[in-house]
């Protein structure tokens, strides 16, 4: 499990961030609230993050806070 990333952001996209840590590039989805966070393009940023696996996808969710990440796995298992 990918708990958090440190790393150089790289790129900003509508709705995700492009994160380089040690030589590795992360794509993290992103709600608009932590992009605006982030900074420019070479600054440093920490995310909490949630690594969600499907049976078709793969993806990683960043948020600024723990509370913000708590609040993504407590909706996301939310049934209906």
């Amino acid at each position: 499990m990918i708990a958090g990333l440190d790393g150089t952001l790289e790129q900003i996209n509508t709705d995700s961030a492009i994160i380089k840590v040690s030589g590795v590039s992360f794509h993290v989805y992103t709600p608009a609230s932590t992009l605006g966070e982030l900074g420019s393009i070479g600054d440093r940023v920490c995310l909490h993050t949630y690594l969600h696996w499907k049976e078709d996808s793969t993806a990683l969710y960043g948020f600024t806070t723990s509370q913000e990440l708590d609040l993504f796995k407590m909706l996301i298992g939310v049934s209906g």
